[in-house]
């Protein structure tokens, strides 16, 4: 009888040496409830590759705001590239468009990304030539004001290579009841998020306003998390309803048109074979060289000021065969006198309004009402009786009795025009 006892107590020990179907030793399902979705996190990256669409709506009365972003990722090389596309309809206002896909003046935002670990973020520039991968390493994001809450810096994801998924959340979601087992063997978790992790789900353009208006803080309400597992604990499906951090918005007069705000991230094919069109050198540049201001931009030239969503202070020169909207041109060469700082800001101005009616821009109709001047190329001097001209980059604040303002060199224009993207 002991014998037969020391036996069965051999043989459940290999069963659970071995990890049992049922839980005990599973390395998801076997932990303590509270700790089983940090270990799915865990589990999933031990996927090695994986595909995945993140998917956040923003449903009204009537119309509905996507934003999608849908790609491939590979733990291994800790590596991720995605296609985001956001589509913004027409009743929606200017500044919830502008919150929701990060671009001043477009509501439909078709971008194409690529992610290396915790480091560079690339970003695809197409044009009739092909396409080009503009690297931000986190030296230039930093240099350029890119980090913190910046698009390009959420893009580095904690749990997944690319960022700003609901997979960002898995370590702090705190399971409400034990999950409901699924044919297969899967799970099915309800669990609660604190608020402040609703921004590595939302769009910076949304959690920024929350975050600084205090709705963000512990005493915040949080949101409900569905976490879906396969068998291995892996994770297939996640949903959010983020309706507390939408009642937030409305507070601060965002989104007020929407009224249902959800969250979803589907993930599939793990450890397969995924078609990586991940950058090649050849078609590689760095944003230090090819990132501009308004005033970087050579006069001729054409640029595309929402690619980075950071409008006019940081831009793409483009060729202007290819998709832009920001044109500049030379508006003349200046040899001025004036008695008077008056007329000092409308002389170029002037000039440029007649250069528009003669101009012929390559791609996209000029709206005359966003005409502006670089005066990169002018110098300015103070002429006084006697005294030799001393030129300035910048015209002085006042100009003495007596005195006369010489201006001399090169003033652009600036011209928006309609974007037209690539057919």
């Amino acid at each position: 009888m002991a014998g037969s006892a020391l036996a069965l107590a051999g043989l459940l020990g290999g069963v659970s040496a071995c990890g049992s179907p049922f839980g005990g030793e599973h390395a998801v399902f076997g932990k303590p409830l509270g700790k089983q979705l940090k270990a799915v996190a865990h589990v999933s990256q031990e996927g090695l590759t994986a595909r995945f669409t993140a998917r956040t709506d923003y449903g009204g009365s009537g119309t509905k705001a996507t934003d999608v972003a849908a790609g491939t990722l590979d733990w291994d090389q800790d590596v991720a590239r995605a296609e985001r596309v956001v589509h913004v309809p027409a009743p929606l206002a200017e500044a919830d468009a502008s919150a929701i896909g990060g671009r001043e003046a477009r509501r439909d935002v078709r971008q194409t990304y690529a992610v290396r670990g915790h480091g560079s973020v690339y970003l695809a520039v197409d044009g009739h030539q092909g396409r080009t991968w503009v690297r931000f390493t986190p030296g230039e994001r930093k240099k350029r004001g890119l980090n913190g809450d910046s698009e390009l810096n959420r893009l580095n994801g904690a749990v997944l290579p690319y960022g700003g998924t609901l997979a960002e959340v898995l370590p702090y979601a705190e399971p409400v009841k034990e999950p409901a087992r699924l044919s297969g063997g899967g799970r099915r978790y309800t669990a609660t998020v604190p608020a402040a992790h609703a921004a590595d789900v939302l769009p910076t353009g949304l959690a920024r306003p929350l975050r600084g208006s205090g709705r963000l803080g512990e005493d915040a309400k949080g949101f409900t998390v569905t976490v879906t597992t396969d068998g291995k604990g892996r994770v297939v499906a996640m949903t959010a309803d983020l309706a507390p951090q939408l009642a937030a918005l409305h507070a601060q007069s965002l989104l007020r048109d929407v009224t249902t705000l959800r969250s979803e991230l589907r993930l599939s094919r793990y450890g397969r074979w995924q078609r990586e069109d991940f950058p090649g050198a050849h078609r590689l540049v760095t944003s230090t060289k090819t990132v501009r201001s308004a005033r970087g931009i050579e006069p001729g030239q054409c640029a595309d000021t929402q690619l980075l969503g950071l409008g006019r202070r940081a831009l793409v020169p483009v060729d202007c065969a290819d998709p832009h909207d920001l044109w500049k041109f030379p508006s003349g060469t200046y040899t001025r006198t004036l008695d008077s700082l008056d007329g000092l800001g409308s002389l170029p101005l002037a000039a440029c309004r007649a250069g528009l009616a003669d101009a012929d821009p390559v791609n996209g109709a000029p709206d005359p009402a966003t005409l502006a001047v670089t005066r990169d190329g002018l110098r300015y001097a103070v002429a006084r009786p006697g005294e030799a001209l001393t030129w300035h980059a910048t015209p002085p604040s006042t100009l003495p009795r007596g005195a006369e303002l010489r201006v001399k060199g090169d003033a652009s224009c600036l011209v928006t025009t309609a974007y037209q993207p690539l057919s």
